[in-house]
């Protein structure tokens, strides 16, 4: 048996429980949007405040999903591992090596799109809804790296609660 340092097994456990429940939001957000994507400037009405709050909602949902898997459970495992890696790069390819996703690629693609709604939010309409558009193609993947990231923590012995 394995033993993690209980501080940090507390934080990391609890970084999971509030990782799983943005991705139940995410998930909510997918099924109330399903009939919106692919967006189109042409066929979205400004004045569809409905949609532009489903939209928003998403947004933020993605991003914190993302922002808690990057700057809290992928350092928080490598910390209870033992591992200190200085840079992102490093921790990158620590959390590929452990197979929890595929390629370091799909990791940076996710950031770069979580970058552009949280840093450099595009002004155009067209812009924005080919961002929220990658964004809606991408989801996928941010929650098959939970999935591996859960899977991996079970598999080394630490129990997260769904």
């Amino acid at each position: 048996m394995t033993y993690f340092d209980s501080k940090y097994k507390k934080l990391f456990l609890s970084n999971c429980t509030e990782a799983i429940r943005t991705a139940n939001w995410l998930n909510r957000s997918l099924v109330r949007l399903e009939t919106s994507f692919p967006l189109k400037v042409n066929e979205v009405s400004v004045d569809d405040d409905d949609l532009f709050d489903k939209l928003d909602a998403f947004r933020v949902r993605f991003s914190d999903l993302q922002d808690c898997l990057g700057h809290k459970l992928f350092r928080g495992l490598l910390k209870l591992e033992q591992e200190n890696p200085v840079s992102m790069i490093d921790v990158l390819n620590l959390i590929e090596k452990r197979r929890i996703f595929k390629s370091a690629n799909d990791w940076k693609n996710l950031r770069e799109i979580r970058n552009s709604f949280s840093h450099d939010y595009p002004e155009s309409e067209k812009q924005r809804f080919e961002t929220l558009n990658l964004a809606w193609e991408s989801t996928p993947v941010l929650l098959a790296i939970l999935n591996g990231l859960l899977q991996y923590s079970q598999s080394i012995g630490l129990e997260v609660e769904q």
